[in-house]
C-alpha cells in the first residue's frame, strides 16, 4: 500500500505542504480495493500520461522478449490511435492499469465532508464512500510502466509529440503499488496477462515471456533464464517466429514452448486443449520432466553438446544442401517430440530408452529415416511432414 497523508479538507492539502510537496504532481483520486491489491483511480492529463507513463520492460526477464513485445506494440496502432485522438471530437478511452514504484507516491486522505443542500443531507452517506475520497502526489520519481492499455499508451505518446492541443484532456488512469522483488514480479506479471487475456488476443511470445500460469510459458522461461539448466540461453535460441535463419540458433523460442506444451500434457494427462485450468504453482514438478527430456537429448547429442557447450555455430549442422540435422530445424523438435511421445505412450519406452532410440538412428535430414518425409531430395527444402510420413518415421525408430 502507498504512503498515506491525511487532511481534514481541500484547502488544508495545499496549507500544510512544505516547499517541497508543493512541486509534485497532484491527482484527484479514489481508493479501493479488491482481492489483494489496493487501487488508485486517478485523473491524469493526456500530456502527465505520455511524459510519466512507460512499458513493462520490469516484467521482462529475457531482453531479447522484451524487445519482441516492444516490436508488437509499434505495428501501426498507434499511429492509428494517434489519429483518432487528434481527430475524432467523440474521442472515448477506456481506462489505463499502471503499476508504480519507486519515488514518493502519497495517499491524501480528505475527509470531513458535510451536505451542502438539504436534498444531499438526507442521504446516507455509507463509510466506505467517505474513506475513498482523496488524492495522490508523486514526485515525478516514480517509475510508472502499463499493465493493461499499452497500446493506448503508446498511441498518446504518439499524439502529445505530434500536436499538444489535447494534453490537458484527462484520462482515467487506475495506479496499482508494483513491488520490485521476484514475488513481486510475479504478481504484477499474472495480473498484466490476467488483464490482457480478458480483453484480447495474446500474442504467443507475450504469453512466453509474461503469463505467471502457464505451464508451459514458465518452464520454457526457466529452461533459459535458470542456472541450473545449462544448455539454453538466449545466444542459441531465435526470438523470431518463423523458419530459423540465423547461424546462432538450434530453434526458436516459440518452438520449444510449443514442445513443453505436449510434454506438459503428456505428464498431467490431458489434452493441451486443457492445459488452461492447471497452473504452474499448482504443478512445479512438471518442470523436473520436461528439463530432464531436454537434458538427456543434449547430453545424448553431440552436435547440440557442440553448440550449447562447446562454442561452435548451430549453422554449422543446418544447410540448404543436405538439410543438416533433424535437431537444428523447428520441425525437427516437433517430429522429434512426437516420436518420444509415441514411443513412451504406445510402446511402453522409459523416457531414457525412447531418447536413446531416437538419437541413435541417423538424424541428418538426408539421411534414409528422414529423406523426403522431413526433407524433398529434390526440391531442397523442408516438407510438411504427413500422417503418412510420421507413421513411417516412428515405425523405423520403434523397431
Amino acid at each position: 500500500m502507498l504512503p498515506t497523508r491525511f487532511y481534514g479538507g481541500h484547502a488544508k492539502l495545499f496549507k500544510r505542504c512544505e516547499v517541497s510537496m508543493k512541486k509534485r504532481l497532484v491527482l484527484p483520486c479514489l481508493r479501493g480495493y479488491l482481492g489483494s491489491w489496493t487501487t488508485y483511480t486517478c485523473m491524469m492529463r493526456l500530456k502527465d500520461a505520455a511524459k510519466l507513463i512507460g512499458f513493462a520492460h520490469e516484467l521482462h526477464r529475457i531482453e531479447k522478449l522484451s524487445d519482441n513485445i516492444q516490436r508488437e506494440l509499434g505495428k501501426g496502432r498507434p499511429a492509428e490511435i494517434a489519429e483518432y485522438l487528434l481527430q475524432d471530437d467523440d474521442r472515448f478511452f477506456n481506462s489505463l492499469v499502471v503499476a508504480v514504484y519507486d519515488g514518493d507516491p502519497n495517499w491524501h486522505e480528505v475527509g470531513g465532508f458535510t451536505p451542502n443542500t438539504e436534498e444531499a443531507a438526507l442521504l446516507n452517506f455509507p463509510e466506505y464512500a467517505q474513506n475513498c475520497l482523496g488524492f495522490l502526489s508523486i514526485n515525478g520519481e516514480e517509475k510508472l510502466f502499463a499493465l493493461d492499455g499499452q497500446h493506448r499508451l503508446a498511441g498518446i505518446k504518439a499524439a502529445i509529440e505530434k500536436s499538444d492541443e489535447i494534453g490537458d484532456e484527462l484520462i482515467n488512469v487506475i495506479i496499482v503499488a508494483h513491488k520490485n522483488t521476484p514475488a513481486g514480479i510475479v504478481k504484477s506479471r499474472r495480473l498484466f496477462t490476467t488483464l490482457n487475456k480478458k480483453a484480447k488476443l495474446v500474442s504467443k511470445d507475450t504469453i512466453i515471456a509474461l503469463d505467471e500460469d502457464d505451464i508451459s510459458a514458465c518452464i520454457t522461461r526457466k529452461l533459459i533464464e535458470s542456472s541450473d539448466f545449462e544448455y539454453f540461453n538466449e545466444n542459441i535460441i531465435s526470438f523470431n517466429t518463423g523458419p530459423v535463419r540465423d547461424k546462432t540458433s538450434i530453434t526458436s523460442i516459440v518452438n520449444i514452448y510449443d514442445n513443453v506444451q505436449k510434454l506438459v500434457a503428456f505428464k498431467l494427462g490431458v489434452k493441451e486443449s486443457d492445459l488452461e485450468r492447471y497452473r504452474y504453482r499448482d504443478n512445479e514438478a512438471v518442470y523436473e520432466f520436461v528439463s530432464c527430456f531436454f537434458r538427456r537429448t543434449f547430453e545424448g547429442c553431440p552436435e547440440l553438446l557442440n553448440v550449447a557447450m562447446n562454442g561452435v555455430e548451430a549453422g554449422y549442422y543446418r544447410n540448404s544442401e543436405t538439410g543438416g540435422h533433424l535437431l537444428f530445424r523447428p520441425i525437427g523438435w516437433d517430429v522429434y517430440t512426437d516420436v518420444y511421445l509415441f514411443l513412451v505412450i504406445n510402446c511402453h519406452f522409459t523416457s531414457e530408452q525412447a531418447i536413446h532410440s531416437i538419437l541413435k538412428k541417423d538424424l541428418n535430414l538426408s539421411g534414409d529415416l528422414l529423406i523426403n518425409k522431413v526433407w524433398s531430395k529434390a526440391q531442397k527444402k523442408i516438407l510438411k511432414v504427413s500422417a503418412k510420413s510420421m507413421k513411417a518415421i516412428m515405425k523405423a525408430v520403434a523397431k
